[in-house]
């Protein structure tokens, strides 16, 4: 049995790179700009993508996160209610919405097909690589090993989860003001090149197309991309 990871958390990673290659060209070929120009630009243009990228990525996982704190509260609810625990991982597929739904009744269907369910829940932290994940997977494989009261302990694992989720909400918010305020700064740069270059257009040019006027336009491009991907790494806490 061949474990893929859900789509929900696929990543794009070669679109950046992309993007940086096609911003490369059309600068250097289309415009017929410096090639200094076209890498700096193709650069960051790409650490702007894979910014967005990033962003997409962990709004994907907050989305799941959330989807599994609230069908492990229908969980136990249909535990506390008597039910088994077949029974209340059917219930919450039932009313989980998509792509919780689907990673549940896979997990589901493999346990009543026969399957050890220690191995189906490894499975699914391979399949579903987040923290939440592994927490609520070893939860259910320690209950399916030693048995015991279940509903308690799903509980405080949703409990933690959410704690976790807030958390997390709260470090997201503060790293986008920062990102933000970074992003405000480059663009203010390029504005203020803006105002230089229509008070005095024949000078600015000159200086852009001197090989070292080039160069430093290009190196301070090049600073702001590595600024932009210090201050994205700075704010990706793990805890």
């Amino acid at each position: 049995y061949v474990v893929t990871l859900t789509p929900s958390l696929r990543r794009y990673l070669w679109v950046p790179w992309a993007i940086g290659v096609v911003t490369l060209l059309l600068v250097a070929f289309v415009f017929r700009l410096e090639l200094v120009y076209g890498v700096s630009l193709g650069v960051i243009v790409g650490v702007m993508a894979w910014i967005v990228e990033q962003q997409i990525a962990a709004q994907r996982s907050l989305k799941l996160e959330t989807q599994l704190a609230n069908s492990i509260d229908l969980m136990v609810g249909a535990l506390s209610a008597g039910a088994g625990m077949a029974e209340a991982l059917d219930s919450a597929a039932r009313e989980s919405p998509r792509p919780i739904k689907d990673e549940i009744e896979e997990v589901l269907g493999r346990i009543r097909y026969g399957e050890a369910p220690r191995t189906v829940w490894e499975d699914f932290t391979v399949r579903v690589p987040l923290e939440t994940f592994r927490l609520y997977s070893f939860t259910m494989a320690v209950h399916g090993e030693v048995g015991g009261s279940l509903a308690p302990t799903l509980s405080q694992v949703g409990r933690a989860i959410r704690d976790r989720i807030e958390i997390s909400r709260r470090i997201r918010s503060q790293s986008t003001e920062a990102q933000a305020s970074v992003i405000g700064i480059v663009c203010i740069t390029y504005f203020l090149g803006l105002l230089m270059w229509r008070t005095n257009p024949q000078h600015f040019e000159e200086f852009l197309k001197h090989p070292f006027g080039a160069n430093v336009t290009a190196g301070a491009m090049i600073l702001q991309a590595i600024g932009l991907v210090w201050i994205t790494k700075l704010s990706q806490l793990k805890f």
